[in-house]
């Protein structure tokens, strides 16, 4: 049985991812920002409008790919509550992004839930996005449109 989708359902997805954004927030922000040994900005590095330093060791080349990887899985979590909110059937490419989402969003929330949590205490604030993240996943991966389901 498929649901109805009304204002009622609309209005409930909507004040549940914007709070689940804005509670991460700050882990958002540290991840597409981040600051490491002054300024950072992994991803405008990325772009090349901040030149990137010659000699990058090791750890500061891996905050600067999770921070890129920080930018596109954020990008990729607004496009899929996006269209969770105005209940956008997937299709093929929404179903790839997603996977590419997941892919650049896992590093980061493990790094967040496991380091920010010890070293800050901050950490925590990414998990209502965590949750919803793995919802909004399965709900492109197993979601049908009316057709699928008439064949059925």
């Amino acid at each position: 049985m498929h649901k109805k989708y009304t204002a009622e359902v609309f209005i409930r997805r909507f004040i549940f991812s914007l709070n689940a954004f804005f509670i991460g927030f700050p882990c958002f922000f540290i991840g597409i920002v981040g600051v490491h040994n002054g300024i950072s900005f992994p991803f405008l590095r990325f772009l090349h409008i901040l030149p990137m330093p010659e000699e990058m060791d090791t750890n500061q080349a891996f905050y600067f790919i999770l921070g890129v990887l920080a930018f596109f899985a954020t990008v990729i979590f607004l496009i899929m509550i996006y269209g969770w909110l105005f209940d956008v059937y997937s299709n093929r490419y929404l179903k790839i992004m997603v996977a590419v989402g997941c892919c650049c969003g896992i590093p980061n929330a493990i790094f967040c839930l496991w380091i920010g949590t010890m070293a800050v205490g901050i950490g925590l604030l990414i998990l209502p996005a965590v949750i919803l993240s793995i919802y909004l996943t399965g709900w492109y991966f197993w979601n049908r449109n009316d057709e699928e389901i008439q064949q059925f």
